[in-house]
């Protein structure tokens, strides 16, 4: 039976042999892209998933997972368990059971033949909340392989909770074998053992980043664009990143100390270049100046600014520590500089007239300029552009897997930027340009 479970989770990377149904058909909609968009790159990465450890399962984790819903599966698996858990047991217990999910999902993509698939209509409940999408995975001299999908939606997203493989739910088996180990180990001891048995070993890369939304941090989507693109292109190389958030000094001293790998989120200046290495550049941040929307000043060139501040004291508000480039050192002593700890504090003082100018990138100006209306009312951003500074990641010279870190994620971000994934995540996040 487990060998017809491998064989059947097939279905998910299948060619399909027939057209989609109409476009009301979500359910069935969200298993057939899945599996469309899976099965393309298993035929495209073809030699990074025979040649390179886990990419299979970092393609599962990236393709397949966001359309299962393993919180709800893992809860289902543990069943009467789930509330004798502790949160901290319950957070271990669903990490453990998602890289169980994947590596089950990726030993099966391993024996993939391009065999057709056929699905049926969604059958949906009198609710309109739980769906079924039954499916047969037709062979050549074999009987076909029944494999169904049922979903829920929630909030008008619908998602995978269960597969049932010729008869027999994922599921249910699963929380067969979690409930003999709980009744022979216990509780604790299962849950350990889980975790001990199902950890994730792609390579790992642990990068740090301060608050800096919308490209950085917790409350934004995905973590933000940047930490979207970073990670993409990591895993498209096959590696798992993770991204810490903290301020830029805690960052600084982390990557120095050796507990964090790297910056996601670094420009280039030769003085750092003596100690980092930095990355191919993912996205370009373009420095603009923010003023309040009566004052004069605009930015055409250094010389220009010179003779507009020539009987001026200007405040300019800054970033500590920024590495903020060349163009910048140029202007530097024309301005009585004056540094923040964070992008609100820079538009509220230029407003309150405790500075006269921000330094910011353009699209932190738009989101900032969009979002409050009680300072979009007094403040604009000035014409002109200081200049362009790209962002790279950053990992130190001495560190040991250095060359190999920076070598993964320059292929994985020239894969995303070749196949649209790049330009889709621009999109998704709506990046002005």
């Amino acid at each position: 039976m487990k060998k017809v479970l491998m064989r059947g989770l097939v279905a998910i990377t299948s060619l399909l042999c027939i057209t989609s149904h109409a476009d009301t058909d979500i359910p069935r909609q969200l298993v057939e892209n899945a599996s469309t968009k899976m099965t393309s790159r298993l035929i495209a990465d073809r030699e990074q998933v025979q040649s390179q450890d886990f990419y299979l399962e970092q393609l599962v984790d990236e393709i397949i997972l966001p359309v299962v819903d393993h919180v709800t599966m893992s809860k289902r698996v543990l069943g009467k368990y789930w509330r004798r858990a502790s949160n901290d047991q319950q957070k271990i217990f669903v990490t453990a059971f998602k890289q169980k999910v994947i590596r089950t999902y990726a030993g099966a993509f391993k024996a993939f033949n391009g065999e057709d698939i056929q699905y049926e209509e969604s059958r949906i409940n009198d609710k309109g909340n739980q769906a079924l999408v039954k499916s047969q995975i037709v062979r050549i001299g074999a009987a076909p392989i029944r494999v169904d999908y049922k979903l829920y939606s929630r909030d008008d997203e619908w998602r995978v909770f269960d597969v049932v493989i010729e008869g027999v739910s994922l599921v249910k088996s699963f929380r067969d074998q979690v409930s003999l180990s709980i009744e022979q180990d216990g509780l604790a001891k299962a849950i350990s053992k889980l975790a001990d048995e199902y950890k994730s070993e792609a390579p790992q890369v642990k990068l740090g980043g301060h608050e800096w939304g919308p490209y950085l941090g917790k409350t934004q989507p995905n973590s933000g664009l940047a930490a979207a693109i970073v990670s993409a292109a990591f895993s498209r190389a096959g590696y798992s990143a993770t991204i810490e958030f903290m301020p830029w000094e805690r960052v600084s001293n982390s990557v120095e100390k050796g507990s964090l790998d790297g910056s996601v989120a670094s420009w280039y200046t030769e003085e750092r270049a003596d100690t980092l290495l930095y990355s191919e550049p993912y996205i370009d941040n373009k420095l603009v100046f923010v003023k309040r929307d009566e004052d004069p000043f605009v930015f055409s060139s250094v010389t220009e600014v010179q003779q507009f501040l020539k009987d001026r004291s200007y405040r300019l508000g800054v970033f500590d520590d920024y590495a903020y480039g060349e163009a910048f050192n140029r202007i530097r002593p024309l301005f009585q500089l004056e540094t923040r700890d964070y992008c609100s504090q820079l538009f509220r003082d230029v407003a309150a007239k405790e500075l006269d100018l921000a330094l910011v990138d353009h699209w932190v100006a738009q989101q900032e300029l969009a979002n409050k209306d009680h300072i979009a009312s007094h403040l604009v951003t000035a014409p002109g552009t200081l200049s362009v500074r790209p962002l790279h990641i950053a990992i130190p010279k001495n560190h040991p897997n250095a060359a190999a870190i920076l070598k993964a994620f320059n292929s994985g971000l020239k894969q995303i930027q070749n196949d649209g994934s790049y330009q889709a995540l621009l999109e998704q996040f709506n990046f002005p340009g």
